[in-house]
Protein backbone atom coordinates (compact mmCIF):
# COMPACT_ATOMS: atom_id res chain seq x y z
CA UNK A 1 0.00 0.00 0.00
CA UNK A 2 1.46 3.37 -0.98
CA UNK A 3 0.75 6.56 0.87
CA UNK A 4 0.44 9.72 -1.18
CA UNK A 5 1.73 12.95 0.34
CA UNK A 6 -0.36 15.93 -0.63
CA UNK A 7 1.23 19.30 -1.18
CA UNK A 8 0.07 22.46 0.60
CA UNK A 9 -0.50 25.78 -1.15
CA UNK A 10 2.66 27.22 0.42
CA UNK A 11 4.76 24.22 -0.65
CA UNK A 12 3.35 24.54 -4.17
CA UNK A 13 4.12 28.25 -4.17
CA UNK A 14 7.77 27.50 -3.39
CA UNK A 15 8.17 25.26 -6.47
CA UNK A 16 5.52 26.55 -8.90
CA UNK A 17 7.93 28.86 -10.74
CA UNK A 18 10.04 25.87 -11.77
CA UNK A 19 7.12 23.66 -12.81
CA UNK A 20 5.73 25.61 -15.75
CA UNK A 21 1.98 26.06 -16.20
CA UNK A 22 0.29 24.15 -13.39
CA UNK A 23 -2.31 24.30 -10.65
CA UNK A 24 -2.67 22.54 -7.32
CA UNK A 25 -5.92 20.58 -7.15
CA UNK A 26 -6.78 19.01 -3.80
CA UNK A 27 -3.08 18.71 -2.95
CA UNK A 28 -1.94 17.31 -6.31
CA UNK A 29 -0.01 19.24 -8.97
CA UNK A 30 -1.83 19.28 -12.30
CA UNK A 31 0.16 20.25 -15.41
CA UNK A 32 -1.56 22.69 -17.75
CA UNK A 33 -0.95 23.51 -21.37
CA UNK A 34 0.36 27.01 -22.12
CA UNK A 35 -2.44 29.28 -23.33
CA UNK A 36 -1.28 29.95 -26.88
CA UNK A 37 -1.55 33.09 -28.99
CA UNK A 38 -5.35 33.42 -29.25
CA UNK A 39 -5.88 32.72 -25.54
CA UNK A 40 -3.20 35.24 -24.55
CA UNK A 41 -4.55 37.90 -26.91
CA UNK A 42 -8.09 37.51 -25.50
CA UNK A 43 -6.78 37.56 -21.92
CA UNK A 44 -4.88 40.78 -22.65
CA UNK A 45 -7.94 42.34 -24.29
CA UNK A 46 -10.22 41.52 -21.33
CA UNK A 47 -7.62 42.80 -18.86
CA UNK A 48 -7.20 45.98 -20.91
CA UNK A 49 -10.94 46.72 -21.09
CA UNK A 50 -11.39 46.10 -17.35
CA UNK A 51 -8.19 47.99 -16.43
CA UNK A 52 -9.28 51.04 -18.39
CA UNK A 53 -12.55 51.07 -16.41
CA UNK A 54 -10.72 50.48 -13.09
CA UNK A 55 -8.24 53.29 -13.81
CA UNK A 56 -11.00 55.70 -14.88
CA UNK A 57 -13.12 55.04 -11.79
CA UNK A 58 -10.33 54.47 -9.26
CA UNK A 59 -12.47 51.75 -7.67
CA UNK A 60 -10.06 48.83 -7.84
CA UNK A 61 -7.35 46.94 -9.64
CA UNK A 62 -7.17 44.29 -12.36
CA UNK A 63 -4.59 41.51 -12.28
CA UNK A 64 -3.67 38.88 -14.82
CA UNK A 65 -0.95 36.34 -15.55
CA UNK A 66 -2.55 33.28 -14.01
CA UNK A 67 -3.16 34.99 -10.67
CA UNK A 68 -2.66 32.27 -8.04
CA UNK A 69 -5.76 32.02 -5.87
CA UNK A 70 -6.01 29.67 -2.90
CA UNK A 71 -9.60 28.57 -3.40
CA UNK A 72 -9.67 25.71 -0.89
CA UNK A 73 -7.66 24.44 2.05
CA UNK A 74 -7.38 20.96 3.51
CA UNK A 75 -6.46 19.61 0.97
CA UNK A 76 -5.31 22.78 -0.74
CA UNK A 77 -6.33 23.93 -4.21
CA UNK A 78 -4.60 26.81 -6.00
CA UNK A 79 -6.11 27.97 -9.29
CA UNK A 80 -4.44 30.26 -11.81
CA UNK A 81 -7.12 32.77 -12.85
CA UNK A 82 -6.79 34.43 -16.25
CA UNK A 83 -8.04 37.86 -15.05
CA UNK A 84 -9.22 39.05 -11.64
CA UNK A 85 -10.70 42.30 -10.34
CA UNK A 86 -10.38 43.43 -6.73
CA UNK A 87 -12.26 46.47 -5.47
CA UNK A 88 -10.19 48.69 -3.19
CA UNK A 89 -12.76 47.89 -0.47
CA UNK A 90 -12.00 44.20 -0.67
CA UNK A 91 -8.24 44.53 -1.17
CA UNK A 92 -6.96 48.02 -0.29
CA UNK A 93 -4.24 49.34 -2.62
CA UNK A 94 -1.71 49.48 0.22
CA UNK A 95 -2.05 45.73 0.81
CA UNK A 96 -0.15 43.61 -1.66
CA UNK A 97 -0.30 39.95 -0.64
CA UNK A 98 2.95 38.12 -1.22
CA UNK A 99 2.60 35.09 -3.49
CA UNK A 100 -0.68 33.26 -3.84
CA UNK A 101 -3.73 35.06 -2.49
CA UNK A 102 -6.52 33.72 -0.30
CA UNK A 103 -8.63 36.90 -0.53
CA UNK A 104 -11.57 36.29 -2.86
CA UNK A 105 -11.63 38.69 -5.84
CA UNK A 106 -14.86 40.48 -6.71
CA UNK A 107 -14.65 39.09 -10.25
CA UNK A 108 -12.77 36.24 -11.91
CA UNK A 109 -12.60 35.91 -15.69
CA UNK A 110 -11.67 32.53 -17.16
CA UNK A 111 -11.14 31.89 -20.86
CA UNK A 112 -11.84 28.37 -22.07
CA UNK A 113 -8.52 27.00 -23.26
CA UNK A 114 -7.67 24.48 -25.90
CA UNK A 115 -8.44 21.00 -24.61
CA UNK A 116 -10.24 22.28 -21.51
CA UNK A 117 -13.57 20.59 -20.83
CA UNK A 118 -16.72 22.35 -19.67
CA UNK A 119 -16.84 19.95 -16.72
CA UNK A 120 -13.41 21.21 -15.61
CA UNK A 121 -14.45 24.82 -16.15
CA UNK A 122 -17.67 24.43 -14.17
CA UNK A 123 -15.67 22.81 -11.35
CA UNK A 124 -13.37 25.86 -11.28
CA UNK A 125 -16.35 28.22 -11.28
CA UNK A 126 -17.79 26.39 -8.26
CA UNK A 127 -14.49 26.68 -6.41
CA UNK A 128 -14.31 30.41 -7.07
CA UNK A 129 -17.89 30.96 -5.92
CA UNK A 130 -17.37 28.87 -2.75
CA UNK A 131 -14.23 30.95 -2.08
CA UNK A 132 -16.44 34.05 -1.98
CA UNK A 133 -15.99 35.47 -5.50
CA UNK A 134 -19.04 37.59 -6.41
CA UNK A 135 -19.09 36.76 -10.13
CA UNK A 136 -17.25 34.60 -12.63
CA UNK A 137 -17.23 35.27 -16.35
CA UNK A 138 -16.33 32.28 -18.52
CA UNK A 139 -15.47 33.34 -22.05
CA UNK A 140 -15.77 30.74 -24.80
CA UNK A 141 -13.65 31.86 -27.77
CA UNK A 142 -15.18 29.25 -30.12
CA UNK A 143 -18.78 30.39 -29.69
CA UNK A 144 -17.88 33.99 -28.80
CA UNK A 145 -20.16 33.78 -25.79
CA UNK A 146 -19.73 34.81 -22.19
CA UNK A 147 -21.26 32.71 -19.41
CA UNK A 148 -21.95 34.74 -16.27
CA UNK A 149 -22.02 32.90 -12.94
CA UNK A 150 -23.08 34.26 -9.55
CA UNK A 151 -23.79 32.46 -6.28
CA UNK A 152 -27.25 30.91 -6.00
CA UNK A 153 -28.46 31.91 -9.47
CA UNK A 154 -28.67 30.23 -12.84
CA UNK A 155 -25.88 31.17 -15.26
CA UNK A 156 -26.62 33.80 -17.89
CA UNK A 157 -25.22 33.36 -21.39
CA UNK A 158 -24.51 36.37 -23.57
CA UNK A 159 -23.86 36.07 -27.28
CA UNK A 160 -21.69 38.44 -29.32
CA UNK A 161 -24.36 41.20 -29.27
CA UNK A 162 -24.95 40.92 -25.52
CA UNK A 163 -23.80 43.66 -23.18
CA UNK A 164 -21.59 42.88 -20.22
CA UNK A 165 -22.61 45.13 -17.36
CA UNK A 166 -22.23 44.11 -13.74
CA UNK A 167 -23.43 47.15 -11.83
CA UNK A 168 -23.03 45.88 -8.27
CA UNK A 169 -19.44 44.79 -8.92
CA UNK A 170 -18.35 47.15 -11.72
CA UNK A 171 -20.42 50.35 -11.38
CA UNK A 172 -20.72 52.12 -14.73
CA UNK A 173 -18.90 49.41 -16.68
CA UNK A 174 -20.43 48.19 -19.93
CA UNK A 175 -19.12 46.63 -23.13
CA UNK A 176 -20.50 44.26 -25.71
CA UNK A 177 -19.22 40.72 -25.90
CA UNK A 178 -17.99 41.59 -29.40
CA UNK A 179 -15.85 44.39 -27.87
CA UNK A 180 -13.85 41.71 -26.04
CA UNK A 181 -12.99 40.05 -29.34
CA UNK A 182 -12.06 43.31 -31.13
CA UNK A 183 -8.58 43.40 -32.60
Amino acid sequence: MSIQTLMTAREFEAVAGRLGPSELVRGEVITLSPGGFAHSRLTARVASVLSRWADDTGLGQVLTGEMGLIVQQGPDTVRGADVVYYSHRRLPPESSPEGFCDVAPNLVVEIVGKGQSWREMVEKVGEYLRMGVDAVWVIDPKSRRVHLYRPDTEPVVLDRNGTLADEPILPGFACTVDDLFAR
